[in-house]
């Protein structure tokens, strides 16, 4: 069991009651026994008199490897100021302690310490003062860090207290948003979208705006300005979350490759995130050239891009997550893996996409509404099968040689396209927050 589940557990009335309370007219002690290992663990001592209270936040969930164990990496609290006292009668799950500031735990069979949302204030401290052996909360003194301690002034803990209140409650709203619109799409609208049609939700645009707000632009390209800027209009960390659940999803199923193409024509942000640069949909399906004089042999990349600032054509080629990457036997037995029918298919049919078009492109133009683009060295994108499914370290290097010696073609697995949006979902909550 998770040692940080320790604040949510509730406790067996029916089980011998394992906190000693000692208690004289200055000061009271309290502990947890274990009687079978004769072993008592001293969680707090209250000085009545100073209104000091020194508080050993342990793990107390009997079979952990951590029990009896600090919570905090031998990190204690102080709290002065605050008038505590615990109750004549201890019962089982009902607080036992009382006074003790917001964002502590109030049961002493729990064994003390911050409530589990709050515990980031001590990593976050930890982080940067690895020496720190006590923090202590006082009414009185103002905030200051020495080398083995850090004092924070009650006021400032109670700000902290309340933003992390903030920044929960808006992911709890965000993760529920999310998860309803993923059963939502999973079940209803998968199943019957004529009944239960797609739901547009409105963007919270103050989300990424905080984030624009927060960032010096002078530091960054012209082109990422251009990116965020438009991705402050078009998107929210609701949407992102959601997003990934269901593309995640997307990965596990074994869809067709429309399927997966009509996914990233409903997304085209992720197409946009995995070119690595500001490109825009041009077209789905766009003919690229190609066609004989009885009007075969026509070239259809799945997706025709541009670059929002060149115009320079990119061209986009979908498989599927199942889609092999290497052949299963080595090649002579040597260790080296050849690429797979698919993969090597999939090259040589956009290569000769790029061809195509790079040839062609004056006629297409002259039919086409937007003129706006070009074709100089055309680079292309293909997005096949998953890394997952090389079985050992020598398949690994022989798909990292052969995709990393492709000239004009960037070659990236599902898991890794889902691996790049989790990071930056990341990077926009921290941002957020």
């Amino acid at each position: 069991m998770n040692d940080d589940l320790l604040d949510s557990v509730p406790y067996l009335g029916d089980i011998p009651n394992p906190i000693q309370v000692n208690r004289d007219a200055e000061k009271i002690s309290c502990y947890y026994t274990v009687s079978e290992k004769d072993k008592k663990v001293l969680l707090v001592e209250i000085d009545t008199q100073t209104n000091i209270t020194k508080m050993y936040p342990t793990n107390t969930i009997e079979g952990s490897s951590f029990f009896l164990e600090s919570k905090y990496k031998g990190i204690d609290f102080v709290l002065e100021g605050f008038k505590i006292d615990v109750a004549e009668n201890i019962h089982n799950n009902q607080d036992t302690i009382y006074g003790l500031p917001e964002g502590f735990t109030k049961t002493l069979i729990f064994g003390l310490g911050l409530e589990k949302k709050y515990k980031i204030i001590v990593t976050t401290l930890l982080t940067y003062f690895s020496e720190c052996k006590r923090i202590i909360i006082s009414k009185d003194r103002i905030t200051c860090f020495g080398e083995d301690e850090i004092i924070v002034n009650y006021s400032d803990f109670d700000n902290i207290l309340k933003g992390i209140n903030r920044i929960h409650d808006m992911y709890q709203r965000e993760a529920i948003e999310a998860k309803e619109s993923l059963v939502y799409e999973s079940l209803l609208h998968d199943t019957d979208s004529d009944k239960y049609p797609k739901i547009l939700r409105k963007p919270r645009k103050d989300l990424i705006y905080k984030i624009l707000r927060n960032t010096d632009l002078k530091k960054i390209s012209h082109e990422d300005e251009q990116s965020l800027t438009e991705l402050k209009d078009s998107t929210d960390l609701t949407y992102l979350t959601y997003l990934c659940a269901k593309f995640e999803q997307k990965l596990i199923e074994n869809h067709t490759e429309s399927i997966y193409q009509k996914f990233f024509e409903e997304n085209t942000l992720l197409l946009t995130m995995f070119a690595g640069s500001p490109y825009i949909k041009y077209k789905n399906q766009a003919y690229v050239g190609g066609k004989s004089f009885d009007n075969s042999n026509g070239q259809f990349p799945d997706f025709l891009y541009k670059h929002k600032i060149s115009n320079n054509t990119f061209i986009i080629e979908i498989k599927k997550p199942q889609t092999s990457l290497l052949d299963k036997i080595p090649y002579r037995k040597t260790g080296v893996y050849s690429p797979s029918k698919e993969l090597s298919g999939s090259i040589s049919q956009l290569l000769t996409q790029k061809y195509q078009l790079e040839t062609d492109i004056a006629t297409l133009i002259k039919n086409a509404e937007d003129r706006e683009v070009e074709a100089y060295n055309v680079q292309g994108l293909i997005i096949i099968g998953s890394l997952y499914s090389l079985e050992n370290k020598e398949m690994k290097r022989s798909f990292e040689l052969y995709r990393n010696n492709q000239k004009n073609i960037r070659i990236i697995t599902y898991d890794e396209c889902l691996e790049q949006l989790k990071a930056f979902i990341d990077l926009l909550r921290f941002q957020v927050s």
